[in-house]
């Protein structure tokens, strides 16, 4: 993983969890985080997919796949922010 990738993944995540908390009752204590997509080149229409995992506080995994379309959307548009920021930046 490129250090670009690993500072987009580090930046996300504490909004992932953030996220997350302000809007449910059961809390995320931790995330695991991969790329379920990242471009080679970006052409505004591309940007990175996030893979995800929630570890909740009573141990339980949730994945990106079982949460709910607001907050996945929530999630693809900080990410795309984010990345969008640094391309736009030349990091």
């Amino acid at each position: 993983m490129s250090k670009e990738q690993q500072n987009l993944l580090k930046q996300v995540r504490p909004m992932l969890i953030t996220g997350w908390n302000l809007n449910n009752e059961e809390k995320c204590y931790d995330v695991k985080l991969s790329f379920a997509y990242y471009p080679t080149e970006y052409d505004g229409g591309n940007p990175p997919r996030i893979r995800y995992t929630l570890i909740m506080e009573s141990g339980r995994e949730q994945s990106n796949l079982n949460c709910s379309k607001h907050f996945t959307d929530m999630i693809n548009c900080i990410t795309k922010c984010i990345y969008e920021s640094k391309v736009n930046n030349g990091n």
